[in-house]
């Protein structure tokens, strides 16, 4: 991992802190989770807010920590995406339920969903007949 992104390390930063300020990144950690692993890994004291100060003072730094945690992401999409095309069921399965849930939901999910879905002309409706029935004296 040495010599990642070098050219953005602040210069007042050590490079096993960057690095492995890096690697958290990479991983999807946020902020906080990447100081207390740097820390961690290096015995060098780093906090959320120095890595904030970095990322405030060069935007590209706060640029860089989105692209390596987008990467993960793109490479989870990549493996399902793999999985789908090795015609996994459960993975077919899942993927449906999530990226169209009004065709593939279970029955279930459906009916709470439904359940829940209240428009904003229903609340003020129901309101207005609770407000009527406690000025005819018949609220509870």
């Amino acid at each position: 991992m040495k010599g990642m992104y070098l050219g953005l390390k602040p210069k007042d930063v050590d490079e096993n802190i960057w690095c492995a300020v890096i690697g958290a990144w990479k991983n999807g950690l946020s902020d906080r989770e990447a100081a207390f692993r740097a820390s961690a890994d290096t015995e060098v004291q780093i906090t959320a807010s120095d890595i904030k100060k970095w990322k405030k003072e060069n935007p590209d730094i706060a640029e860089l920590c989105e692209m390596l945690k987008d990467d993960l992401k793109a490479t989870a999409k990549t493996n399902i995406a793999k999985l789908l095309k090795a015609e996994d069921d459960k993975t077919s399965r899942w993927y449906l339920e999530h990226k169209c849930p009004e065709e593939f939901s279970t029955k279930s999910a459906v009916a709470f969903e439904n359940a829940v879905t209240v428009s904003l002309s229903e609340k003020e409706a129901a309101l207005k007949e609770l407000v009527e029935s406690y000025k005819n004296g018949s609220g509870q």
